[in-house]
């Protein structure tokens, strides 16, 4: 009986394309698992803050885009800690929905998401609270995302909450 040793090339080729196609098949699996669990702020096309304002004082504005702006505002005793109404007013750009994300900026507290409900052209309404932290001061992000036909769109807006 004889036998043959397979073409050594012929071998050297199969292994290439075997180890191609396994990093191919890891990579495509890298994408799905971060499009899949990916955080939703990362497909948001974040503007900055026009300039510096304080939530508790009053509405905020800022431009979204070129031709948009968004106000912003908090209604009620932050430092109780009790549900707060949320306003959202756009215009200039067109806006299928808008959520309020609360995250705090020096503590993982968490995210808390309000989903608004539309009460207008471009106006935006509903109820969220903060969750209760024993600091003296805890600073605090409003992130305001906006659903566009251009995808998601936002800003937000610092404050503290000082107990």
């Amino acid at each position: 009986m004889q036998h043959h040793d397979e073409d050594p090339v012929r071998s050297l080729l199969l292994n290439l394309l075997t180890l191609v196609t396994l990093i191919t098949v890891l990579v495509a699996a890298g994408y799905l698992a971060d499009y899949y669990l990916r955080d939703s702020r990362e497909n948001v096309t974040w503007y900055p803050p026009r300039m510096h304002c304080d939530l508790r004082d009053g509405a905020c504005r800022t431009d979204i885009g070129l031709n948009g702006t968004l106000r912003f505002e908090i209604n009620g005793d932050f430092a109780s800690y009790e549900p707060l109404t949320l306003d959202v007013q756009t215009s200039g750009i067109d806006v299928e929905s808008a959520v309020v994300e609360f995250v705090g900026r020096d503590m993982n507290m968490g995210l808390t998401r309000v989903e608004l409900e539309a009460v207008g052209d471009g106006h935006f309404r509903g109820v969220g609270e903060l969750r209760p932290c024993t600091e003296t001061v805890m600073p605090w992000r409003a992130q305001v995302i906006l659903e566009t036909p251009e995808g998601q769109e936002g800003s937000w807006f610092d404050f503290d909450i000082h107990r």
